[in-house]
């Protein structure tokens, strides 16, 4: 063992009296003796010491001067010194101490000698026997490695080290921590007796975070060296840790779910138990329910725990949840949870598709609708791939390409054309998968499949044969049409109908190009053809292709031909068109005027219609006589073209005049469609008015000086008549004017913070009062007489255009227009799905909306539903069709609207409102008796059913509305089909 330090034990010396005081005689001279006469140190451990004394007296009668001691015996066994420093001079009767001290270096009988010299002349070298064993005794120390692992910081932790005296003695044994950390270990010392075995305690008490620089060192004796033992021990800040730190639900759809697992990791040496696992509560949109705890988590271990996500709003959602550990420094790990409200969400209709059974060599298509259904707020659909799978194991599915990455907005969609095209009998199938950032959907797969069989070749004939566009002037268009028949006796599928050369841009497929189709014996049908002259003129040449079933001829070629160049002769309509016609209800011949718009005389030398569709469809009624004719500067003539109807469906064919100052005849085409529909069924749905939301449009021009008092005056009425039907309302205001007034002049009275052009925003647009009202308030119609103050600084009156705004996104589901600097000016909450909705205008003139009547009219019916368009109903205080000193003109446009709507227009030149809204509100809130015809009907072709039954009384058809009037009333929810014949006059 090296380095041993030796500990001074304390033992019990046996002092050897040898002779009585060794006393020797002499006359005159002093006399030396020593007490003890000898020393027997006895067993004493090998770098251990004992000390014992020696007294030397003078006992003669002169003074002894006492000059040196030493111990003749093993080098470094003994050692011998006077007590008290200085020369030893010892007077008749006095005495003197020496301590001798016993450290033994080896095993084994140490005897030696102690020597004192001093000036008597008889003895003047004194001799002390002296004796002692050395004995080898210390401690074993086992292990000589202690790791205390990874724990905690303010946790604890002992290990012991075993200490073994295998000696007949007792040992102390000094241990003590060395290192820069030391002071967060306690040790402490002890005393084995011989043959004792024990364990000394090591205790590690981190306070300080990681790697501990330290060691243990033990002297195993009094004296011995210190024998190392490795100590390796490190503090964490944590015992467990979570993995993730940060839960990240991402985007999730509203009323959705989203599952994620939340990991505890122990990464201590330790067991620690977990009591529980909780939520913090700051966001009901999280949620767990995991069983189990407590738990004892060992070390090393991890453990999963579901954390569920599932937004009850839109928007960013945080929360915490808490993991309860039994830990002096971290009692609790939270774990940070988040997640938004509304997501890219993939709707993909349909996922999977049978095409069935089609003839070999067709073109069968089926559209799949991809969709980002997310709510309003969620982020972008990325469709990232579209492939078949695998690559080459579908040839007989295909789809229109689609560039990738193709993004998706909220509520945008992008149809995919999948297309069957067997080329082989039997069954066949397809996967097309796609790749997306959705929720819940990153890997989509549509699945298709059909089968083929055979048919005979195909019979089809293909007229005209080539299309002859004549003379075009540039920069203007013509259409002619191409018409395909099934002359044979079975099935003829064709596909692939479009343009092989389009003339470099100039021929055209209006209606893009067909797909493909299957054509039963005798079908037929038409297309057009469109020709865009350039201006820069020019002769030009295409080609149209169809393919067909047939193997030996597989493609027919329809050659296209075209001139473009200036002409004298100037047709005052571009195209004759006679619409959609009966066979029954026989077209009015049409007429086409030709201007010479030159300077020199122009010879017409024919007028001809050439080969279309279907020949005999178009004839010429009337040309002038005889021809060749001139026409001079300035002058014109008019040609008069029939339209017989007879044959269904499209029909197309050039009407050409050929002139002297063209190569080719000048073209105008002729179109007319004959129609096989004659009956036409309107279908409502009688509405429950316990709910009607109520959207006042007021006209906020400077001439509603007299009309805004008596609107005011009448609100309460208005209010009244509501509240004694009981009815739930919302109502809301708005104003006619869309651009805001170009003067901020506050003499220009411009309530509301928008300057007169709230463009649909509630009134007042800056919130200065409640801007959607509800029956439950209590002054109800205090509040709405004060909306409807909605000032005069508007300059044009638009009141379907602002209807049509404040009821659409983004201001029916935004609370804020992020198009304004107004703060809170968006109408969400006012339109509700269950209600029906009532618009009231009031304006003393017309309106001056950018679009037809008829397009308002079926947003507005289509914001309610299918087969529920009353539940959209226009009333208007307007102007009278004869006009009155304050108004401005007939309202024709406000009347159309009711019309169609089934409301009514009441004059606004009255003097006092009260009775025109008490008549609006007993209409709008009571059910409804009126329902408007979408085509004028044959007198009496009407056939009315309610609920599926025939109802011949009790109704009327009112011809000046074109509505049929109940007198007994359907109740709430009866479904009502009214059929009748269409007139002629309607098409």
């Amino acid at each position: 063992m090296t380095g041993r330090l030796g500990y001074l034990a304390l033992a019990v010396v046996v002092l050897l009296g040898g002779c009585a005081d060794r006393e020797r005689s002499s006359l005159a001279d002093g006399r030396l003796t020593a007490t003890p006469g000898g020393v027997d140190f006895q067993k004493v451990a090998i770098f251990d010491a004992r000390e014992a004394e020696v007294t030397l007296r003078n006992v003669g009668r002169a003074r002894i001067n006492v000059n040196e001691v030493w111990v003749e015996g093993p080098e470094g066994a003994y050692l011998a010194d006077f007590t008290q420093s200085g020369a030893q001079d010892l007077q008749p009767g006095s005495a003197s101490t020496l301590k001798v001290r016993f450290a033994p270096p080896k095993p084994g009988a140490l005897p030696a000698m102690l020597v004192v010299r001093s000036d008597t002349r008889i003895e003047p070298l004194l001799r002390i026997p002296l004796s002692g064993m050395g004995v080898a005794a210390w401690a074993e120390v086992s292990p000589r490695r202690l790791d205390f692992g990874r724990i905690e910081a303010d946790a604890s932790k002992t290990l012991s080290v075993t200490l073994e005296n295998g000696s007949e003695m007792a040992v102390e044994v000094t241990p003590r921590m060395v290192g820069a950390d030391r002071d967060e270990f306690v040790v402490a010392p002890v005393t084995l007796a011989a043959g004792e075995r024990k364990d000394i305690l090591v205790t590690f008490n981190p306070v300080r975070v990681g790697r501990k620089q330290v060691a243990l060192a033990v002297a195993p004796c009094r004296g011995c060296a210190d024998v190392p033992v490795q100590v390796a021990a490190e503090a964490l800040e944590r015992a467990v840790v979570a993995e993730p730190e940060v839960v990240d639900f991402g985007a999730v759809p509203v009323d959705r779910e989203a599952h994620r697992e939340s990991r505890i990791r122990n990464i201590s040496t330790e067991p620690v138990t977990v009591t529980r696992l909780t939520l913090e509560g700051k966001d009901v949109s999280f949620s767990q329910n995991n069983p189990g705890f407590p738990l004892v988590l060992q070390p090393g271990e991890v453990r999963g725990f579901q954390l569920r996500y599932s937004p009850d709003h839109q928007g960013p959602a945080q929360d915490t949840a808490v993991y309860h550990v039994e830990s002096r420094r971290h009692p609790t790990l939270p774990v940070g949870l988040r997640g938004y409200g509304g997501a890219a969400e993939l709707c993909v209709s349909p996922l999977s598709y049978d095409f069935g059974n089609q003839p070999l060599g067709s073109k069968t298509r089926v559209i799949v609708n991809v969709k980002n259904c997310g709510s309003s707020n969620a982020g972008e659909l990325t469709l990232q791939t579209l492939a078949w799978q695998p690559v080459d194991g579908a040839p007989q599915f295909n789809h229109t390409p689609l560039a990738m990455p193709h993004v998706l907005r909220p509520g945008q969609e992008v149809n995919i054309e999948v297309f069957y095209e067997p080329t082989s009998t039997g069954s066949a199938s397809g996967a097309l998968v796609m790749t997306t950032n959705a929720f819940s959907a990153a890997t989509v797969q549509m699945d298709f499949r059909g089968r083929a069989e055979a048919h005979a070749p195909c019979n089809l004939t293909v007229t005209p044969l080539a299309l002859d566009f004549g003379t075009v002037p540039p920069q203007q268009g013509a259409v002619l049409g191409v018409k395909l028949e099934n002359k044979g006796t079975d099935l003829c599928p064709v596909k692939n109908i479009q343009l092989r050369d389009n003339g470099g841009g100039v021929f055209g497929m209006p209606g893009g190009a067909l797909y493909g189709g299957i054509m039963y014996p005798g079908d037929w049908f038409s297309f057009q053809v469109s020709f865009t002259s350039p201006p820069a003129g020019g002769s030009f040449t295409g080609m149209l292709q169809v393919e067909q079933m047939d193997p030996a001829n597989p493609v027919i070629l329809v050659p296209l031909r075209a001139n473009s160049q200036a002409a004298c002769l100037v047709a005052s309509r571009r195209y004759v068109d006679w619409g959609v016609a009966r066979r029954d209800c026989p077209p009015e011949p049409q007429e086409v005027n030709f201007l010479n718009a030159c300077t020199a005389p122009v010879t017409v030398d024919n007028i001809w219609i050439g080969p279309g569709t279907t020949d005999s469809e178009f004839a010429i009624d009337h040309t002038p006589n005889p021809m060749p004719f001139t026409v001079q500067p300035n002058q014109g003539f008019t040609v008069g073209v029939d339209y017989f109807a007879q044959v269904y469906g499209m029909n197309l064919s050039p009407l050409y005049v050929g002139s002297s100052d063209l190569p080719e005849p000048l073209m105008v085409p002729l179109i007319g469609e004959s129609s096989k529909r004659v009956e036409k069924t309107d279908t409502f749905v009688q509405q429950d008015v316990s709910k009607v939301d109520v959207l006042f449009v007021v006209d906020n021009t400077d001439s509603m000086t007299a009309e805004h008092p008596r609107l005011v005056e009448a609100v309460p009425t208005f209010v009244d008549t509501a509240r004694e039907k009981n009815v739930n309302l919302h109502v809301a205001v708005t104003t006619t004017g869309i651009q805001p007034s170009p003067q901020s002049d506050p003499a220009n009275d411009c309530p509301g913070g928008a300057l007169g052009g709230e463009a649909g925003r509630f009134f007042p647009a800056d919130n200065t009062f409640n801007r959607i009202l509800t029956s439950a308030m209590p002054d109800l119609a205090e509040q709405l007489q004060r909306n409807v103050q909605v000032g005069k600084c508007a300059e044009v009156e638009e009141g379907f255009e602002a209807m049509r705004r404040a009821l659409s996104r983004p201001l029916v589901n935004n609370a804020d227009d992020p198009r304004t600097r107004l703060p809170r000016d968006g109408n969400a909450g006012f339109l509700r799905d269950e209600a029906a909705l009532v618009v009231l205008f009031v304006s003393d003139e017309d309106d001056h909306s950018p679009d037809a009547v008829e397009t308002y009219v079926q947003w507005a019916q289509e914001l309610k539903g299918v087969n529920q368009p009353q539940r959209a109903t226009f009333y208007a205080i307007a102007p009278p069709a004869n006009g009155c000193d304050t108004a401005g003109g007939a309202g024709t446009r406000y009347a159309e609207a009711t019309a169609r709507t089934g409301g009514e227009v009441v004059t606004v030149c009255a003097p006092d409102y009260r009775p025109l809204l008490r008549a609006v509100a007993d209409k709008a809130f009571s059910a409804q008796t009126r329902f408007p015809l979408s085509e004028e009907p044959t007198p009496g072709t009407i056939v009315v059913e309610v609920n599926g039954s025939p109802v011949t009384t009790g109704w009327s058809y009112d011809g000046a509305s074109n509505s049929v009037v109940f007198a007994n009333v359907p109740g709430p929810g009866a479904r009502i089909s009214i059929t009748y014949r269409r007139s002629c006059a309607s098409l």
